[in-house]
């Protein structure tokens, strides 16, 4: 049972309803949110500071990410792209740079990712940009329920100090939820979020 009484049960519902909301979005509302989301990134002074930054590659209905990462680039940042495991058993993502002669491949769900070079893991990250199905306002981040990210931040809640990266959630507006998200142990919560309606911080790392 969750801290708020609610069960994976109530977890699965919401993400349904906020994943048939995300897919009902207009071409030209995404296209707007896209945007936005970029020149928010840019008036937040205190995002501009990061260099290694973790970004996802947009799958299905979520955000797409193409606009932010081309302003990414432009402004000399490394990129990292997610790796997910190969062995269905394991969730502790690692991380691989973009390069110009990158080489893109399809994982075992479909999902565009960086064919394996070096790789390395969240905590070498300064900032990590995540994909979302929902979040409330408190910053707890409700997830596609494969575990990867949080498995992949659980040192996070055990440290009070050098607590990189900074995690981001990045998506629409729609997703966010009325009522508080259940929260299990395992957990990670949200640095701060990026929407079209701009920046919104939770909470210092």
């Amino acid at each position: 049972m969750s801290q708020s009484g609610l069960n994976q049960t109530d977890k699965s519902v919401l993400r349904r309803q906020l994943l048939q909301k995300r897919r009902a979005l207009p071409a030209h509302v995404r296209r707007h949110a896209e945007q936005a989301v970029c020149r928010h990134y840019r008036q937040a002074g205190w995002l501009l500071r990061f260099h290694r930054i973790g970004v996802f590659m947009a799958s299905g209905s979520e955000i797409s990410t193409l606009p932010l990462l081309d302003m990414l680039l432009a402004a000399g940042k490394q990129v990292f792209f997610p790796l997910i495991p190969h062995e269905p058993r394991l969730r502790k993502l690692w991380f691989t740079r973009l390069h110009a002669d990158a080489r893109w491949v399809e994982n075992r769900h479909g999902i565009a990712e960086l064919a394996h070079a070096h790789a390395v893991r969240a905590r070498d990250l300064d900032l990590l940009l995540m994909p979302l199905a929902g979040f409330d306002a408190a910053g707890n981040r409700l997830g596609m329920g494969g575990g990867y990210y949080d498995a992949s931040l659980a040192y996070l809640r055990h440290r009070h100090h050098w607590r990189t990266p900074t995690t981001v959630g990045l998506a629409f507006g729609c997703q966010e939820l009325s009522v508080p998200l259940p929260v299990d142990p395992w957990d990670v919560p949200l640095s701060a979020l990026l929407t079209e309606s701009g920046v919104r911080i939770f909470r210092k790392r």
